[in-house]
Parts: C-alpha cells; sequence; structure tokens
C-alpha cells in the first residue's frame, strides 16, 4: 500500500493545473497520466534515451561481445522506430497542444538520423526499402503536421540525415555497379607493368584504393565489362600508396586494409575473383605480408592487423552510414550537420529567452520541466551532431580520405607553381597534418587500436559433461507426451520424441557451464598459425601434412571420418575430426598437468598453450558458429550432439575424469573409444613431441577449414565482435585461397581432378543417409520386439 500510495502521490504532482486529484486508485492513475501531457513528455524522454544509447553505443558492437551492450543495441534498434511513431502520434492526437510538441518532434527526427554506428543490425535489414521509405515518409508527415509551421527550416534540415539512412541501405544491398568495376579492373590488374611485381615493394600491384565511382563505363561491345574511364593522378592504387614516402608505414598499412576490402566486399556480391589464380596474388600473401625481415622474423601482428582493420571497414559497410559519407560529398555532409546543429543551438537560446522574459499564451501549457528537458534534448543533439563531424575525421573512413586527398595534391603540386605550392602547403597541408597527427594519433587512441574484441572463444566438452547441471532428462513427461500426442499424431512421432529427449540433453551440455571464459588471442597462436602456413604455402590438406612433417604417420587415421562414406576433401564435414582431435588433446592436457608444470617462456608451455587454446576454440566453433565451418551447419549440429551425449553418458559419473578414460575398454561401436585411442598413442610419445604435434596440427587444422563460400555468415558475425576464423578466411582470400577443392596455384591446372568420381557422395549427403536409415531401423525394432536385438552398424 505505502508503494502504490507514493507512486499515486507522484502521478497527480505531475498532473497539469486544474486537473482533479481526487483519484487513488493505482491503475486510474497510470492510466490518466499516460494519457496526459506528461506521459508524452515521458514517452520522448524515454525515446531520446533510448536513441542516444543506440547513437553511442552502437559503435562498440563489433568490438565486445559484453551482453549488456550486444542485446542493449539489439534492443533500442528494434525499438527505436516503434518508439519514435508511437510518441509523434501521440503528440499528434493529443487534446492539449503543448508549445514543446514541434521541438521535441523535430528532436526525435534527428536523434533517429544520428545513429551513424548503427544503420542496421542484421544484413536482412539492408534489404527493407520499401518499409524504410514508408517508415521515412510517415515521419515526415508527422513533422510537417506538427513542427513546419513554425520551423520550417529546421524541419528540412533534418530530413538530411534520414536519407543518409536509406543510402546506407541502399550502398550495403545493392552497389552492384561499385563492385563489378572493382571485380572487371582486377580481370586486367595483373596486365599493368607489363606483367612483373615485387611484393615486397608492392610493385606491380595495383589493387584499387580510390577512384572517381562516376567516372566509368561499360564496355558493351566486347565483355560488357566496365572501364575506368578517369586515369593519371584521381585512380590511386597501391603501388602509388608505397611510393608516396612522406606517408607513415601505418597510413600506408590502412590503405592497404582499405584496398583489400574493395577485394572481400566483391564476395559479397557473387563476383568472380579473377586473380585468385594467378601466382602474383598467391605471391602477394606469402612474400609480401608473411615475408621475413633481416632477422628471419615475420611481423605477425602487422598481418592480422591488417586483416583486421580490413574487416572493419567490411562491418562498417554494412552496418554503419560512414561508407556514404565517404563515397558522398563530405562537403556537404558536413556543411549540414554543422548547420543543423547551429540551428539547433540557436533554437534552444531562443527557447530559454522567451520562456524567461515572455509569459505569452504560447507557453500556457508547458512548465519549467518541459522546457529543461527540451533544452537538455536540443544541447545533446547539437553536441552530438559536431562530434560525429570531428568523429568522422578519425574513424579510419576519415583517415583513409585525408591520405588519398593528400596523394592527389602531391600529383597535382607537380604541375604548380611555387607560390601556389606554397599556399597550399600553408593553408590545407597544415590542417591535415594538425588532423592526422594532433586529432586522430592522440584523441581516441583506444578506438584505433582495436576493430574487434581480440578474443578466442573457448569450450571443453569434458568441463560440460561434467557439470552437475547437465543431467538426463526425465522420462516422465516424455511419457506423457507419447501417450497424449499419439491420438493426434502419427504412431512414429515415439522416436521423434526420444530424439527430442536427447537433443534437449545435448543442448544442456551445450550451454557450456563451468566450461572456460574467452580468452585473449595469445602471440603464440598468431606466431603457430603463420609459421603454420608458410610451411605449407598454401597447400590445405586438414591436418595430415603436419602429422607427416612430424613423423606421425600412425596417426592418419585419425584424420579421417568413418569408414562407409566416400567423400571430398573439400566438402567434408570436419567436426567429427575436430571433436575426436579435441578429446584426445583435452587427454593429454590431464595427463601432462596432473605429473608436470611447464614452466613459462618454455617450448613445452608454447606448444601447449597453442594446441589447448585452438582445440578449445575449434570446438567453441562446432557449439556457437557452426556456419563458419565446412559442411551443412545442421549436420555440425548433429554430429556434436551424439558425440556429447555418448561422453556423458560415458564418463559423467566419473570422478576422475581421465583415470575413467584411461581405463574405457575397447569397443568399435563407441565413437569416444576412438579419442580415448588417439589421446593412448600420443601419450606413449615423449611430452615435447605430443605437444608439438598437436600445436602443428591444430594450427594446420584451424587453417584448413577457414576457406569458405559462405560470406554473408562472415559478415553477420562480425557485428557480434567477429570470429578469429572471419580474419583467417579474408587472409587466404587474399593468397588466392578461395576453398579446400584447390590445393594451390599449381592445382588450377589439374581442377578436374578435384571433381567427384562416379558414384561417390558428398559427406552432408551420406550423414543424412545415414540418419534416416538409423531412423527406420528404430522404428522398426520399437514395431517388433523380435528385431529389438538389431543394432545399426553404421558409424559416423
Amino acid at each position: 500500500m505505502g508503494l502504490q500510495h507514493t507512486f499515486t502521490s507522484f502521478c497527480i504532482m505531475l498532473m497539469p493545473k486544474g486537473y482533479h486529484a481526487n483519484t487513488t486508485s493505482f491503475s486510474k492513475c497510470a492510466k490518466d497520466l499516460w494519457r496526459s501531457p506528461r506521459g508524452t513528455e515521458i514517452l520522448v524522454v524515454l525515446t531520446t534515451i533510448d536513441l542516444l544509447f543506440m547513437a553511442t553505443f552502437g559503435s562498440w558492437r563489433h568490438r565486445t561481445r559484453n551482453s549488456f551492450i550486444q542485446n542493449g543495441v539489439l534492443g533500442t534498434y528494434t525499438l527505436s522506430s516503434i518508439m519514435v511513431s508511437y510518441t509523434l502520434g501521440s503528440m499528434q492526437s493529443s487534446a492539449v497542444k503543448s508549445s514543446m510538441y514541434p521541438i521535441w518532434a523535430i528532436s526525435l527526427y534527428v536523434l533517429f538520423g544520428c545513429a551513424d554506428s548503427t544503420t542496421a543490425y542484421s544484413l536482412n535489414d539492408n534489404n527493407q526499402h520499401a518499409s524504410l521509405m514508408f517508415l521515412f515518409l510517415v515521419y515526415q508527415t508527422y513533422i510537417t503536421l506538427i513542427a513546419a509551421s513554425d520551423y520550417p527550416y529546421l524541419a528540412q534540415l533534418t530530413s538530411f540525415k534520414l536519407w543518409q539512412i536509406f543510402w546506407a541501405h541502399n550502398l550495403a544491398s545493392g552497389s552492384w555497379n561499385l563492385n563489378k568495376m572493382v571485380a572487371d579492373y582486377m580481370y586486367e590488374e595483373h596486365t599493368r607493368n607489363g606483367g612483373s611485381y615485387d611484393p615486397a615493394t608492392m610493385k606491380g600491384y595495383h589493387y584499387l584504393v580510390d577512384c572517381p565511382l562516376g567516372e566509368s563505363k561499360l564496355d558493351g561491345g566486347t565483355i560488357y565489362a566496365t572501364e575506368l574511364t578517369e586515369g593519371g593522378a584521381q585512380v590511386i592504387d597501391i603501388e602509388r600508396i608505397w611510393q608516396c614516402s612522406e606517408l607513415s608505414p601505418e597510413l600506408k598499412d590502412l590503405c592497404l586494409s582499405f584496398s583489400l576490402f574493395h577485394l572481400l566486399r566483391r564476395r559479397c556480391f557473387e563476383f568472380a575473383c579473377a586473380e585468385s589464380s594467378l601466382q602474383k596474388t598467391h605471391d602477394f600473401v606469402f612474400k609480401g605480408l608473411l615475408s621475413e625481415n633481416d632477422n628471419g622474423d615475420t611481423d605477425y601482428n602487422r598481418v592480422f592487423k591488417v586483416v583486421e582493420v580490413e574487416l572493419a571497414f567490411m562491418y562498417d559497410f554494412f552496418f554503419t552510414k560512414y561508407a556514404v559519407l565517404y563515397y558522398g560529398s563530405k562537403m556537404v555532409s558536413t556543411i549540414w550537420s554543422l548547420a543543423t546543429a547551429s540551428l539547433i543551438s540557436m533554437t534552444a537560446y531562443r527557447l530559454i529567452a522567451s520562456f524567461v522574459y515572455d509569459h505569452g499564451s504560447d507557453f500556457e501549457y508547458t512548465t519549467i520541466f518541459d522546457v529543461a528537458i527540451t533544452v537538455l534534448i536540443l544541447a545533446c543533439i547539437a553536441l552530438l551532431l559536431f562530434l560525429q563531424e570531428l568523429f568522422y575525421w578519425s574513424t579510419i573512413w576519415g583517415r583513409v580520405s585525408i591520405v588519398c586527398h593528400y596523394v592527389r595534391g602531391q600529383a597535382v603540386n607537380t604541375r604548380k607553381t611555387v607560390c601556389m605550392k606554397f599556399f597550399q602547403k600553408i593553408c590545407c597541408m597544415r590542417f591535415r597534418e594538425i588532423i592526422l597527427t594532433k586529432i586522430i594519433g592522440t584523441s581516441m587512441p583506444r578506438l584505433s587500436k582495436c576493430h574487434y574484441q581480440n578474443k578466442l572463444g573457448q569450450y571443453s566438452l569434458l568441463h560440460s559433461v561434467s557439470c552437475k547441471k547437465h543431467k538426463p532428462p526425465k522420462v516422465g513427461p516424455h511419457k506423457f507426451m507419447r501417450r497424449y500426442c499419439s491420438l493426434i499424431l502419427p504412431p512414429d512421432f515415439q522416436y521423434l520424441c526420444e530424439t527430442n529427449k536427447e537433443r534437449i540433453y545435448a543442448r544442456c551440455i551445450r550451454k557450456g557451464y563451468g566450461n572456460p571464459a574467452a580468452v585473449k588471442l595469445p602471440a603464440e597462436v598468431k606466431k603457430a598459425l603463420v609459421h603454420s602456413l608458410r610451411r605449407t604455402k598454401g597447400v590445405l590438406v586438414g591436418g595430415e601434412s603436419s602429422l607427416v612433417h612430424n613423423s606421425v604417420d600412425d596417426l592418419l587415421w585419425a584424420c579421417r571420418t568413418g569408414s562407409g562414406i566416400t567423400c571430398i576433401r573439400d566438402k567434408e564435414n570436419q567436426t567429427h575430426i575436430i571433436m575426436i582431435w579435441h578429446i584426445a588433446t583435452c587427454y593429454c592436457e590431464m595427463a601432462t598437468l596432473k605429473y608436470l608444470s611447464p614452466r613459462n617462456g618454455g617450448e613445452l608451455k608454447f606448444h601447449l598453450d597453442v594446441a589447448t587454446i585452438l582445440s578449445k576454440y575449434c570446438a567453441y566453433l562446432a557449439v556457437s558458429a557452426p556456419k563458419l565451418l565446412p559442411g551443412n551447419h545442421y549436420d555440425t549440429s548433429l554430429i556434436f550432439d551424439a558425440i556429447a551425449v555418448e561422453a556423458a553418458q560415458s564418463l559423467r559419473k566419473a570422478k576422475d575424469k581421465y583415470e575413467a578414460m584411461r581405463s574405457l575398454t575397447e569397443s568399435t561401436e563407441m565413437t569416444i573409444f576412438q579419442m580415448v585411442k588417439l589421446g593412448r598413442q600420443l601419450e606413449e610419445m615423449e611430452d615435447g613431441k605430443r605437444w608439438k604435434v598437436l600445436a602443428d596440427f591444430w594450427a594446420e587444422l584451424l587453417l584448413y577449414v577457414a576457406p569458405s563460400d559462405n560470406v554473408k555468415d562472415h559478415i553477420e558475425c562480425l557485428g557480434n565482435g567477429g570470429e578469429f576464423l572471419t580474419h583467417l578466411w579474408a587472409l587466404l582470400s587474399h593468397a588466392g585461397i578461395l576453398d579446400r577443392g584447390k590445393r594451390n596455384v599449381a592445382d588450377t591446372e589439374n581442377s578436374a581432378s578435384d571433381q567427384p568420381c562416379p558414384g561417390e557422395i558428398s559427406y552432408s549427403a551420406a550423414l543424412r543417409l545415414w540418419h534416416a536409415s538409423s531412423y527406420l531401423d528404430r522404428c522398426r525394432e520399437r514395431a517388433d520386439p523380435a528385431h529389438q536385438h538389431l543394432k545399426s552398424t553404421s558409424n559416423i
């Protein structure tokens, strides 16, 4: 009663003058409050908070997996259009018209368009052109009815921000001309300079950095290719960037990332990568990015930094407005935003002056609380507009824009007089230097250092099955459901219910209670992956090469899938192999740590950390990101569920998992025995060799599963903090390794050997047939007790 009385008193206090304060009911008070001008005021405040949260924290979404940031941005993005529409409708339908309504309407209109860092939450949001256009027309209608007569210029200026959102969606989903121009340009890129190239100095690498978008034409007489009609100083490529000695290595790498972003974005629009079969493309990565310095070392941090910034460009292109600001008129956008901020500031000043010195009829239904909220909202908007314009030039897009303008200016300066050179240096170049050094270099260092979460997710199946929270579902409810649903469903529902029970159990194991948290991407992992990539020279064989290299050919059996399934290496699902080696690695980890404590900095510690981290990361991918792995993601889930349930049934009650696995009896029907068998073989090796074998294997296997054509899944993943596998996918793509079918550049001439032999089927198809036959066998067993002794001999 005390809380209800307090809320009622608060509601009555907020009621306008003349309102009958004899209402004591909590529900009636809340209802009356919602219909009053105070209710509209609360809606405006809540909507403003929602939009400010999205504008502020939207740029953090691809840098972290923090649940508050991820769920908060999702919630605010989903509610933003709904809350703005409802609030504008409440203002229009309100019986009492406050003088603050026009300003509130324009403020919400501007804030909705100021979300530069979040224009879409998923790729599908970029395809909603019709609904977005309808929403804009509704907003414009509301603004015209509510505020156009009082603030006509401000109402027109604010519409510019909303149209930027529309063009951001259109650019992300319909920029076919832009990507076709890049694709057609790369068909002939290798023929420039007579075909000579040097990946160390980028000589001969004419990968596009920037070019005039309007200066291209379609050559319909020959191959219908889009060609650039503007040349010379206007087209900037990597070779020109590297020839500019005034640029720092960081800015050169930034432009390199931007150029590679163009090539990777082309795959999103399903254009062919013509350069992938060239030796020049292969050398770009292996003799350029992965080249050794004078000390014989490879700067692996630089390699992954280039890819990281490239993927940051990719995220911004599909989910923010920065690409529209870059490809559009930057001067017009800046002037428009600053003009809007100035008008909003003037409006706030006039509002305060009018309220203080003029108490006429215009403020009949306005309180000082309304004015205070309005001024605060206007101040936030003006500050937000100003900071967004300043922040843009500190982003990777703004820095590339300044560098390209500088390079073009350098080319033009060679043909100008000494006076013009001096004038431009004093008036223009000094300003760019201030932007590059003072604002970009020092104002926001954290944003320039990290563009994604820089962590590896970890999952251990043995930790999950050990958790007490994972208990098999009780049989009672399933029996009840089978009996109840048998009245309306076919008899086969008994099997479906049992499958659901097993899947529910596996889903509990998937949650990973007690599993290790994500670890920061260690330098050892980067070094191991770069070493493995350089050693194999791009020949992806799924870990087998590392076993042969370490002279452990007797372990090759664990790199093959179950018997009876003939498949193509570049199409098969790798989940079975991942889980076999994952359990074996966990087994060896328990065996090693039970008797040894590797010292930090030692070779054993190095290999142990690499192997265990990559093992748990691959298992994490099978659980949390199956779409990024080879094969059908549902097949991946089924394989993992089957192995997880079998492991839980065998080891859940064991107090010492290592001893339980060590004493496990041999069984050809149990998949987990294959894992333990592999672990026992590894255990027989000397500690140093064992962990070197495992570290090399996991590094090679992770590289093997990276190439794929699921481009959209990788892009969607960028919005959730990103996956390190996406970075490897991008790196291999620039080396010409687009899938597992082509072993290396030389194999492109013999690509026919990678085709399936007559009678062969893919792994996914074979797995589905296996599940179908298993389903029929179990149904027959339940229908005929005489056949219950029969067991399926199929193995994964």
